[in-house]
């Protein structure tokens, strides 16, 4: 009988003690935190700048109107719309109502020169037997070596606009090459409180004029300074804190407040913190990451 009472009582402290059992390794689970995969980049020093985009065109500062010096008949014509011309190439030949009454070709023949070298940029007379009158506009020439980029400038930004500032230029082909400010025309346009600068492009390219580009001023730069990848940087949602997790000993990401400073699409600098040359930094993994936490850092592709 006495045995029969023993087992119901061993049954239950076997049962307790398995419980208890359960309890401690179910809590030792929840203090082990998952270990978390992110990719790193090391922490680098170099040079940042902030830039101003502005919406530019190019122009062509000299024109050459080629005018006919007579009223009388185009005899000749020697050029073609778009042709490259030389100072004093023969472009047209006019001959006067005398000669034309008379049948004489031997004179009242006028040769109209090219003013200077350039591009046939338009061209009025293309036929010969018209008659045309004296200071009749019979063709234009530009010169492509003062092709410039003309670009509004607000006036808030004219402190970077100054006569041989270096800039860069971009056009909608994805190509871009550099360029300086010529001029900075003394006027500010009174609706759009903008003023007008001229930029020299430094390019053999033989640009057409009207073309659309983006012209880029440098705001602010500086030189050797501390920079992470801008998808470093955490921030809470005021966005008036900001942070970036550093990998210590290889397996632990620590929380490092930082102050930023320059930013662009890559790059963000880094003010007043304690980051050195080379300290890793977590690019991919970092968000929602709570101080303390055990990583493992996997390879960049």
């Amino acid at each position: 009988m006495n045995i029969m009472r023993r087992i119901p009582l061993l049954s239950i402290v076997l049962f307790l003690l398995i419980l208890v059992s359960c309890s401690k390794k179910e809590a030792k689970q929840q203090t082990e935190l998952p270990v978390v995969s992110v990719k790193a980049t090391p922490v680098q020093f170099g040079d940042i700048e902030n830039t101003v985009s502005l919406n530019g065109k190019t122009i062509f500062l000299k024109k050459n109107t080629v005018a006919s010096p007579i009223s009388g008949y185009i005899l000749k014509v020697h050029v073609k719309f778009g042709a490259k011309v030389h100072k004093n190439d023969l472009l047209f030949e006019i001959q006067t109502k005398e000669n034309k009454a008379l049948e004489n070709t031997d004179a009242g023949i006028i040769n109209v020169p090219a003013p200077a070298n350039g591009t046939i940029n338009t061209l009025t007379v293309n036929a010969t037997g018209g008659y045309i009158m004296e200071g009749a506009e019979l063709c234009s020439i530009i010169e492509n070596k003062d092709l410039m980029v003309q670009v509004n400038v607000p006036f808030e930004y004219h402190s970077l606009a100054k006569p041989g500032t270096k800039c860069k230029l971009f056009l909608a082909d994805n190509t871009s090459f550099d360029g300086s400010i010529f001029q900075v025309l003394p006027n500010v346009d009174e609706a759009n409180q903008t003023q007008q600068v001229l930029i020299k492009p430094n390019t053999n390219r033989a640009l057409p004029e009207n073309l659309n580009l983006t012209v880029q001023l440098v705001n602010l730069r500086h030189n050797h300074t501390c920079l992470v990848p801008t998808d470093a940087v955490m921030t809470n949602e005021t966005q008036t804190e900001f942070w970036v997790m550093k990998i210590v000993n290889d397996k632990m990401a620590l929380k490092v407040p930082v102050k930023k400073g320059i930013t662009n699409d890559h790059l963000t600098e880094i003010l007043s913190s304690n980051l050195t040359e080379n300290d890793l930094v977590i690019t991919d993994g970092a968000y929602g990451l709570s101080d303390s936490t055990e990583v493992i850092m996997t390879p960049n592709p």
